[in-house]
């Protein structure tokens, strides 16, 4: 079995930020080359008192995904803009991993599918706004505390609140959607 390994770096990040100006700067002082972001595997949190009531736990973190990152942030704004006008006055925290595999051009696809599994299996469900499961594509072995780090609560979190979508919510269809049967 491979292992891989999620190096995560985190940026904090509001969703009015410019990428060429604001967002970009943070990444590469992280320590993230642009050109590693299109083979990337990301997880945004909430970054404050708030967290979100899943049906086995709580957890800041609202959406796992993949890809080139700099397009998918455009393309959650708007639903990150909700989130920003529902708890004014606070930034998301976007964890960020490059995992790469020998001759393996899809490797990071498949990490965003076994965190999503993890997900689901510590929460019971897929995050807030994930709208599906993944497929994974081979059986990368991924260290479970790094995954772990991402997704929950990191040790010392004093959270205020938990929030859960309520029917009139935008965010409700999607997070009932991948709702596992026994949680």
């Amino acid at each position: 079995m491979v292992s891989v390994a999620l190096n995560w770096k985190r940026i904090d990040w509001l969703p009015t930020e410019t990428w060429r100006k604001v967002t970009l700067p943070k990444i590469l002082d992280a320590g993230i080359a642009e050109e590693d972001l299109r083979r990337s595997v990301y997880v945004i949190r909430l970054n404050g008192n708030y967290c979100i009531q899943y049906p086995t736990g709580q957890s800041p973190c609202v959406y796992i995904g993949e890809g080139n990152l700099s397009q998918r942030l455009t393309s959650h704004r708007t639903w990150t803009a909700e989130l920003t006008e529902l708890v004014d006055q606070f930034s998301f925290q976007i964890c960020i991993a490059t995992p790469r595999v020998r001759n393996k051009f899809y490797a990071y696809q498949d990490a965003e599918a076994a965190l999503i599994d993890r997900f689901a299996e510590r929460f019971g469900t897929a995050p807030l706004w994930n709208k599906q499961f993944e497929y994974r594509r081979t059986e990368y072995e991924y260290n479970q505390r790094s995954m772990d780090e991402a997704i929950g609560k990191r040790s010392g979190a004093k959270y205020k609140w938990a929030l859960a979508p309520m029917r009139a919510s935008p965010f409700y269809k999607n997070f009932h959607r991948t709702h596992i049967a026994d949680a």
